[in-house]
């Protein structure tokens, strides 16, 4: 048989190596470090790793007798933590209304200091005292005191050694 010039002769077809699988290769490697990445990405934000992850929650009792002071009677919203460290540090936040705050004041630290209006470092606090060891104890006392509205007042206490 011969063939003429307009025909055609059909390959044969043999069973070949395609590109699809170094196209695979090349593009499998970002996707497991984008899926890795991902990964620690959510691990990240469902681990608690806040600042006071080494503040365990106690009893506001304990927190203020540290600093030789009492709960006062009207307290509600208390919280009271005690933070980990070489040395013990307590800290309470409750609130209180607030034309029982002087006595309350007076009857845990009846030799003074006094609260005050001014040098209480951040311009939201309305009152602050700062005592060094109290009744015999080797605690450190701040109080920072916000009034909230005419009848409520937030405190915040923190009890230390130095």
């Amino acid at each position: 048989m011969t063939l003429t010039p307009t025909e055609t002769v059909a390959e044969q077809a043999e069973p070949g190596r395609t590109r699809w699988g170094v196209f695979l290769a090349i593009l499998a490697v970002p996707t497991l470090v984008v899926a890795a990445l991902l990964a620690l990405l959510i691990a990240w934000l469902f681990t608690d790793d806040s600042v006071a992850a080494d503040v365990k929650k106690t009893s506001c009792a304990e927190a203020l007798a540290f600093g030789g002071a009492k709960l006062p009677a009207g307290a509600r919203d208390t919280w009271c933590g005690l933070q980990a460290g070489p040395e013990p540090r307590y800290e309470a936040r409750f609130r209180m209304p607030r034309a029982e705050i002087d006595a309350w004041v007076a009857a845990g630290f009846p030799q003074g200091p006094k609260l005050r209006t001014t040098q209480c470092g951040e311009a939201q606090v309305d009152a602050c005292l700062n005592a060094g060891p109290v009744a015999g104890e080797r605690a450190f006392v701040q109080i920072e005191i916000t009034h909230d509205s005419r009848k409520w007042s937030e405190v915040r206490f923190v009890a230390f050694t130095g």
